[in-house]
């Protein structure tokens, strides 16, 4: 597993598979779901209230993965990381397991690149140092030979991502 990371728009970065931040409706409604719907993902949007349909339900759980197609996006798929809980709470834990369960769903999927925003630190409760401790381990667990881009929005992100990265 080899990895970076870097300041932009996740939504601009060169991969076969973008782990989305989502909440638990699956709506496409703020942070990176409202730009991937502005970018001209409807029809990603009823893809996932599709599935929600056919699943009889109405949200699913924190931790759940959702995969979707890229819509207009320049990716192969999109896996939904549903990483809060329906009041918009998450831990730790809860991201480590949501990440884990994106990148090893990525994998099976065959990506040779995958690029990912920081989870449940937007609308969510977490701070970036936060987000790179939680998923520090994962990333040093994962035997997988391929390429990831952590994007963050402000350039003070990157070096407090990449020290919380290093320091497992």
């Amino acid at each position: 597993m080899h990895w970076r990371v870097t300041q932009g728009d996740v939504l601009t970065t060169a991969a076969d598979v973008l782990i989305c931040t989502a909440n638990p409706w699956l709506n496409l409604s703020g942070g990176i779901n409202g730009a991937v719907l502005q970018a001209g993902g409807e029809s990603i949007q009823r893809e996932l209230h599709a599935q929600l349909k056919t699943a009889g339900a109405r949200q699913v759980p924190p931790g759940s993965i959702v995969r979707s197609g890229a819509g207009p996006l320049p990716f192969q798929h999109i896996l939904h990381a549903v990483a809060i809980d329906v009041f918009y709470a998450s831990s730790m834990e809860i991201v480590r397991q949501t990440f884990a369960n994106a990148m090893t769903r990525a994998i099976e999927l065959g990506a040779q690149s995958i690029a990912s925003p920081t989870l449940a630190t937007g609308y969510g409760p977490l701070r970036i140092r936060e987000f790179g401790q939680a998923i520090s381990p994962v990333l040093h667990e994962l035997q997988a030979e391929c390429e990831l881009t952590l994007v963050v929005r402000r350039a003070e992100h990157v070096r407090e991502l990449e020290e919380s990265l290093e320091r497992q």
